[in-house]
């Protein structure tokens, strides 16, 4: 893949990471869209709409990712929590842990965006570094394996041109 490929894909994986947010227009905030059923229904549609599971893996990745940081953030509006497990539960689940500080939906007050400011410098310094070293591990992966490399041994599993490996090294006969 280009990098200009990578890039268009990183940004389209982190839209979609957003997503479940679209439920704050709603008056069930963290309900539904914050669940292993929206997860699976994402990670569905992209397959299907791309043909390519990988794709479809990688949607449901990004979309989950935002349900975990959420049940690790500090949730101050009731009901408190994700409603992680819907479809099979309605129920709301919320970490023992806090990692994340809260944030304001009270614009019309003056100290909205200080309160709002410090949530995002400690989103920052948390996930910064961890982004980057996803990024730093998928380059240099990426770069130990050229496109003309040759494929990974198969390990005996059947290949997929119906040769052997033997065969192919001595010729079809």
């Amino acid at each position: 893949m280009t990098p200009r490929r990578d890039l268009a894909g990183a940004a389209i994986l982190a839209a979609v990471a957003l997503v479940p947010d679209l439920d704050l227009l709603l008056p069930v905030h963290r309900g539904p869209t914050h669940g292993v059923g929206a997860v699976a229904i994402a990670g569905a549609v992209a397959w299907m709409v791309s043909r390519r599971p990988g794709w479809g893996a990688a949607v449901a990745l990004a979309w989950g990712s935002h349900i975990l940081l959420d049940w690790l953030s500090n949730d101050t509006r009731p009901p408190l929590g994700v409603m992680a497990l819907w479809p099979f539960t309605h129920d709301y689940y919320k970490a023992s842990i806090e990692i994340f500080p809260p944030v304001s939906r009270r614009y019309w007050e003056s100290r909205f965006w200080i309160y709002n400011l410090r949530a995002v410098v400690v989103e920052l310094l948390i996930l910064l570094p961890l982004t980057a070293l996803i990024v730093s591990r998928y380059r240099s992966r990426a770069r130990s394996s050229g496109p003309g490399d040759p494929p990974p041994p198969s390990g005996g599993a059947g290949d997929t041109d119906g040769i052997s490996d033997r065969r192919a090294r001595h010729g079809a006969r």
